[in-house]
């Protein structure tokens, strides 16, 4: 099922990619925007079930928590880079990364279900007599394909105090390429997967005109990610996870 769903992820972000280089060349040939953005900020992830399968053990951990750790090196960022069509100005498409981290609570007691070694297990204990240490340090990194459409409060874009302001909305799916760092029952796993799980996310804020070209913004992202990791020596370690993420960044526009 993981890895049907897997597959799907990457099949379906491969399209939308198509769909946006196709786009691009079929757009009006008059001038438009292009955007070079990054970002960084806090992200937040809500508690979430965790999955541990090995040979002999399928356990189900029930709402572990997470710790973000955004301003921790390596610090939460991010970097987009958008189009806005020419002859529809309101609208536009982006691809973005965006490197958050989670780490296990793995001293939390909570419920797990399931079997281990054979034997089943129905009860509230230490998330580490199972798992040692679980996190994605070095990334929950996710690449989405986004929409995206804005507002101009003035009715134009302009030099004027509203006038430089733009609110925007989008939403994209994608995959992560998450960095694994596991320790479960002694044995470590230290790697990159790439395309290991599908990823939606929603985006809000506000841009606004400082300078020429430049301009800073502040948004709202709230990412979902499924995540499953192959462990050194057999079996898998999956979480799904909401992410809400409040981002500041700088963008550069660039007319075409």
């Amino acid at each position: 099922m993981k890895k049907t769903m897997n597959g799907s992820a990457i099949r379906l972000s491969r399209l939308a990619c198509a769909l946006i280089v196709m786009g691009l060349f079929t757009a009006t040939p008059a001038k438009a925007e292009l955007t070079v953005s990054l970002f960084s900020g806090k992200s937040i992830t809500d508690d979430g079930d965790l999955t541990l399968k090995q040979d002999g053990t399928n356990l189900h951990f029930k709402d572990v928590r997470w710790n973000d750790r955004s301003f921790e090196d390596p610090i939460y960022y991010g970097a987009r880079i958008g189009y806005w069509f020419d002859a529809m100005p309101n609208w536009g498409v982006s691809v973005d990364f965006t490197h958050a981290k989670t780490y296990l609570y793995e001293g939390d007691a909570v419920r797990v279900s399931g079997v281990r070694g054979g034997a089943a297990v129905n009860g509230v204990e230490p998330i580490n007599n199972s798992v040692q240490h679980f996190a994605m340090s070095h990334g929950l990194n996710m690449i989405t394909f986004n929409g995206l459409h804005r507002w101009f409060p003035a009715g134009k874009r302009d030099q004027t105090l509203l006038g430089r302001m733009q609110l925007y909305t989008g939403l994209g799916m994608g995959f992560s390429v998450p960095h694994v760092e596991a320790d479960v029952g002694g044995v470590n796993t230290d790697r990159f997967d790439w395309g290991t799980g599908a990823v939606v996310n929603g985006m809000m804020g506000v841009n606004y005109d400082l300078y020429g070209f430049l301009s800073g913004f502040l948004e709202y992202k709230l990412s979902y990610n499924d995540v499953q990791a192959d462990l050194k020596g057999g079996g898998s370690i999956s979480a799904e996870s909401v992410t809400h993420q409040i981002v500041f960044g700088l963008s550069g526009r660039f007319d075409l």
